[in-house]
């Protein structure tokens, strides 16, 4: 294999890894952008012959460049909306977690139960850690679990975790995970507070733009 041929091959994996990491299909996601830019490139070649107009031109190809940013990007798009997803679900199950042990449940029974209300997909993460934590008793499998997740704090939270399942559910190691937990869930309110903000404010925007 030349090295042209491997620079090829390796753009072929990183390109199809960035598209199933977002579960999307890289071929059908190949095509589509492939035919959006012969069908747009071909439109540009009519209306410059018919008109003559080559500032149109211009502007359309241009139009189409910043298309294929948006297009191109869209992986990206997907996995930060996904991870933002995931992060304010685990908000969402560990204020459960943090009832039951905070009601004296043992932290492995606790995440059993937190299970319950997760999502198929977070609950394949769960099933996973359960099933690890019962092979390994280190803090790796609390860990790999945090893993799925780009928040640092989360990694911090099961840390202190995995010292109330080590130690046991004591009221110090408990008020260290509540104290952590609710960092975490503090953060994820004022994120989303932010949020509807911009977008009311973008909404709020539209029709002085129009008038």
């Amino acid at each position: 294999m030349t090295r042209k041929q491997k620079k090829k091959f390796k753009f072929q994996i990183v390109w199809e890894k960035r598209y199933l990491e977002a579960s999307l299909s890289p071929k059908k996601e190949f095509f589509a952008w492939i035919s959006f830019n012969v069908l747009f490139l071909g439109l540009v070649i009519i209306l410059t012959f018919l008109n003559q107009n080559w500032l149109m031109s211009i502007s359309c190809l241009i139009e189409c460049l910043g298309t294929n940013v948006w297009f191109l990007g869209k992986p990206k798009r997907i996995k930060e909306r996904k991870n933002k997803e995931d992060e304010n679900e685990f908000v969402h199950l560990f204020s459960y977690f943090s009832i039951y042990v905070r009601n004296g449940e043992p932290v492995y029974q606790a995440l059993e139960d937190t299970m319950h209300y997760a999502s198929p997909r977070m609950a394949d993460k769960f099933q996973t850690m359960l099933t690890a934590i019962d092979k390994d008793k280190s803090v790796q499998p609390y860990l790999d679990f945090a893993e799925n997740f780009h928040h640092l704090e989360i990694q911090q939270v099961m840390m202190s975790i995995y010292k109330m399942s080590k130690e046991g559910e004591g009221e110090a190691y408990l008020r260290q995970f509540e104290m952590m937990f609710e960092n975490l869930a503090d953060e994820k309110r004022q994120e989303k507070i932010e949020q509807e903000r911009r977008h009311y404010s973008n909404f709020n925007f539209l029709p002085t733009t129009a008038s």
